[in-house]
C-alpha cells in the first residue's frame, strides 16, 4: 500500500460553545458548496469552541467566506496524507 501526500491549508473559526453553533457553521459551508477534507472542534476558552477547517479548495473557501461575512483566521499550511490500495 502506498501513500498519497497533498499540501493543503486549514483555517480556524471560533463559535460560541452552545449546542448547534458548530452545526450552523458547517451547514453554512455546505450551502456555500464548500467541500471539507476534515474538521476538528476543540473547546477554546470558557465559552467558545474553535473549529479547524480543512477545505478541499481553500481559494473557494476564502472567496465564499468573504462574500457571506464569515470570519476565519488566516490560513495555515499543512500536509494531507491518505493510504492508497494497490
Amino acid at each position: 500500500m502506498g501513500f498519497k501526500i497533498r499540501r493543503v491549508e486549514y483555517f480556524y473559526a471560533t463559535v460560541r460553545d452552545q449546542p448547534g453553533e458548530a452545526y450552523k457553521l458547517l451547514s453554512l459551508l455546505g450551502r456555500l458548496g464548500i467541500n471539507l477534507l476534515a474538521f476538528t472542534a476543540v473547546p477554546f476558552g470558557p465559552m467558545n469552541t474553535q473549529l479547524t477547517i480543512f477545505p478541499e479548495d481553500s481559494g473557494r473557501l476564502r472567496s465564499e467566506a468573504q462574500k457571506s461575512g464569515l470570519k476565519l483566521e488566516e490560513p495555515q499550511p499543512a500536509s494531507w496524507f491518505w493510504g492508497m490500495t494497490s
